[in-house]
């Protein structure tokens, strides 16, 4: 532990993300071509896996493509990039000011906020980013989290949140707006974090069902948070802001909506890698204006290349559905199976798009449909109820998107997965269809290395005649 606390500096992650070398990749981003050119260049140096020496850029560079991405695509990085960073510079602002910071637990999204012109931080992200420092970082965090007594069975999502504010590397909120779903994790860690904390806290309570009642329910649940952040900010609700953003937030799920829907053709013109990292941003910085920007160019380059009839791959030879998280350690994944094997993921758990429209028209609709929106949420709208939850969407998937196979990203922590495990399996036996079962922690390289994973998958594909 001491050693853990000697290794960072207080917010050291969070800084290393608002650095001068952030601001020269920003720059880069002008230059598209160039940067493309001088990924690829390097890619000898950082491609096969991560070392001393490459680990402070090896994962960024990564999910830029590593120097095969479409301009457009880069286009989607740089404003997924500015998203993320300008939450970061927000919340450093707050802190410097002695304004309120209000954690949003990763299920959740902060349009609330906006209403109240609250700074929103998601507790989890260093769940994802800080790969981007090096891939040792996310295990040192969880490590920190279970030496001070958090179970080693919980989910190391939110195991990473207690580590983070441990070692200081994010901001102690001022309010904590959290849910009762996707997982007793999710319960019984953000209880902890309240007690760590001492900030007020929000609790929405999610339904069991997707019903009109269980909606109406959900609804409430929605205007007493509200009243919750008059209470104890003093603010009242700005109406034009939340219609302003939830207007932003429709574009942003047409966009996303529709690019889930031209991932069905024959070949598949997205990488789902985009709408896996869309789902991430969206959960760090919905707020902002490059949301919109990111999904915008991401559809623009999957229109151009559906109209064509082109594939995300050259000759697309295996259409893969993952179902379960993908890995944040291992975000190229995606990609590496597409350039080695022709292997393109259709469709997979979080990438997926089916919020609803939200009425602006009134306070009374933007609230029901903003309600409504919450509990299809990737994630929360399969982990919140009874099982078929998580089976109807996955035979949804099968039968539209015709994958040739599918991947089970099999979490430690998610208990449901596990449990509803051979339902899943039953499932694809009748339907014939090949699975990759996966045990690995996806924030956690200790549990199953990239090398492992890649090893299995290569198995895979060769016993099935793919590789």
């Amino acid at each position: 532990m001491n050693k853990t606390k000697k290794t960072l500096k207080p917010f050291e992650l969070l800084n290393y993300h608002m650095d001068l070398k952030i601001d020269i990749l920003q720059f880069l981003f002008k230059f598209p071509r160039f940067l493309n050119g001088f990924l690829f260049f390097l890619r000898p140096i950082y491609l096969k896996k991560e070392t001393a020496w490459n680990k402070r850029f090896r994962w960024l560079f990564l999910v830029l493509g590593a120097g095969k991405a479409d301009t457009l695509e880069l286009k989607a990085m740089s404003h997924a990039l500015y998203a993320v960073t300008d939450n970061f510079f927000e919340v450093k602002a707050a802190k410097k000011n002695r304004e309120k910071i209000v954690w949003v637990e990763w299920i959740l999204n902060p349009e609330i906020c906006e209403a109240f012109d609250l700074v929103s931080f998601n507790p989890e992200v260093l769940n994802v980013f800080a790969n981007s420092k090096g891939m040792e970082y996310p295990p040192m965090i969880i490590e920190a989290a279970e030496n001070q007594g958090t179970p080693i069975e919980n989910c190391s999502a939110q195991k990473l949140a207690v580590g983070s504010l441990i070692l200081e590397q994010i901001p102690k909120p001022s309010l904590i707006l959290g849910g009762s779903h996707p997982c007793d994790t999710s319960i019984s860690i953000y209880q902890t974090l309240e007690y760590l904390t001492g900030a007020p806290s929000y609790i929405m309570d999610f339904p069991y069902w997707k019903d009109e009642d269980s909606y109406r329910y959900y609804e409430k649940n929605t205007w007493e948070l509200l009243s919750f952040l008059k209470k104890e900010t003093g603010k009242d609700v700005d109406w034009d802001k939340l219609k302003t953003l939830l207007d932003r937030v429709n574009q942003i799920n047409n966009y996303l909506r529709e690019i889930c829907e031209m991932s069905r053709a024959k070949p598949c013109p997205s990488s789902n890698s985009l709408l896996a990292l869309a789902w991430a941003i969206r959960e760090v910085n919905l707020r902002s204006p490059h949301m919109l920007s990111m999904v915008k160019a991401m559809h623009q380059l999957v229109r151009k290349r559906y109209e064509k009839g082109e594939g995300v791959v050259k000759k697309e030879k295996l259409r893969i559905l993952l179902w379960f998280p993908p890995i944040p350690f291992f975000f190229y994944y995606f990609k590496w199976m597409e350039e080695n094997f022709g292997a393109v993921i259709v469709a997979d758990f979080i990438g997926y798009v089916s919020t609803v429209h939200i009425d602006t028209s009134s306070k009374e609709t933007m609230i029901r449909d903003l309600a409504i929106s919450q509990m299809h949420l990737a994630m929360g709208r399969q982990c919140h109820g009874p099982m078929e939850f998580i089976t109807d969407e996955m035979l949804k998937l099968i039968d539209e998107y015709e994958p040739d196979c599918m991947i089970f990203s099999g979490h430690n922590g998610c208990k449901h997965g596990w449990a509803g495990l051979k339902i899943i399996q039953d499932i694809c036996r009748g339907k014939d269809l090949p699975v990759l079962y996966l045990n690995l922690d996806i924030m956690d390289k200790r549990h199953t290395s990239e090398e492992e994973i890649k090893k299995q998958t290569i198995t895979f594909f060769k016993s099935h005649g793919w590789a």
